[in-house]
């Protein structure tokens, strides 16, 4: 193989389902591009890719030579200019004492610098020794900006930016398609969406949410959206949606009207109504009992739980229309 082509990828510790299944959507199923597992979170992608709008991601190298031995690592030819080396090894049998002498058999004499560097060297320890440069590295400050107590409006119930993200990304939706969220709140998810280039459309039943998330997705500079306040169990509309992604109300906040089996069964017939046969729904639960009530319009395709608490656990639910 041609190794330029190839990019190694690291995840989230703690976060192994949640990332795997995310990379998987973004290569495998969107664009069939094969996903190889490394083991301790690390993957093998082929081609060079934008990771910039996956949640779980750390950082990502682009593959320059592969050495079976660590002697071959001298066999590897860096671009020109001032680099530093990282030692990743999961196995833990390599690490940072040898990143002065990896340096040293890529030619870096005289080429080390800490402070100002042209790029840094990532040497990937794991069937062997993958010598990257490296071509991503999260920016946790940005999404934190986008944390529901810094937002201009706050809704203590908001999800976290990164799962947000990742409830997204789990539809793989087509590129700039417009995206429903019938129970937006805040719009939290909505935001994520409108930052990945999709337009979106969300319904609330409270004015003060509807209010919010307008401004919340002004404030962060998204410009096609959408915010209407009705009761979604009653909205009419003969549009049909590239995909739907919530997170289902729950808890004292949850302004559920109707008792539980038929608010579901409703929202479930409700939702298949806005989509063509095929598409996805990726929804967010507290109960996977709530699941049953979608069986008559959606396959499950795929079920990821997130303990956050001893008393909640909240269901990631990728569905297909019938």
């Amino acid at each position: 193989m041609e190794s330029k082509n190839f990019l190694i990828i690291e995840t989230e510790i703690g976060r192994y389902n949640f990332a795997r299944e995310e990379l998987l959507c973004t290569f495998e199923r969107a664009s069939s591009i094969p996903v190889r597992e490394m083991g301790q979170g690390i993957f093998i992608a082929e081609g060079i890719h934008d990771l910039n709008g996956l949640a779980f991601v750390k950082r990502a190298g682009q593959v320059l030579g592969i050495a079976e031995q660590f002697s071959d690592i001298s066999k590897v030819l860096l671009p020109e200019g001032r680099f530093y080396v990282r030692v990743i090894d999961p196995h833990k049998c390599h690490g940072t004492s040898e990143e002065k002498e990896i340096g040293q058999l890529l030619g870096g004499i005289g080429r080390v610098s800490f402070s100002n560097p042209d790029f840094v060297v990532l040497a990937y320890h794991l069937d062997k020794w993958y010598i990257c440069t490296q071509k991503y590295s999260r920016n946790n400050l940005e999404k934190a900006k986008r944390k529901a107590p810094l937002r201009p409006f706050f809704s203590p119930v908001s999800m976290d930016p990164a799962f947000a993200s990742f409830l997204i990304n789990m539809g793989y939706f087509p590129h700039g398609s417009t995206l429903l969220d019938p129970f937006c709140g805040g719009g939290g998810i909505l935001m994520e969406a409108g930052l990945k280039g999709y337009r979106v459309e969300g319904i609330d039943i409270l004015n003060e949410m509807v209010i919010g998330a307008r401004m919340n997705l002004k404030y962060f500079g998204i410009r096609e959206f959408s915010i209407i306040k009705t009761d979604f169990l009653e909205f009419q509309s003969d549009k049909k949606y590239g995909g739907i992604v919530t997170d289902f109300p729950y808890g004292r906040n949850s302004h559920i009207s109707k008792e539980r089996s038929e608010f579901y069964f409703r929202a479930a017939q409700k939702m298949s109504e806005f989509l063509e046969t095929g598409s996805r729904a990726c929804i967010v639960t507290d109960n996977m009992e709530n699941l049953e009530y979608f069986k008559n319009f959606f396959d499950i395709d795929i079920i990821l739980p997130q303990k956050v608490h001893k008393s909640l656990t909240r269901y990631f639910t990728r569905m297909i229309k019938k």
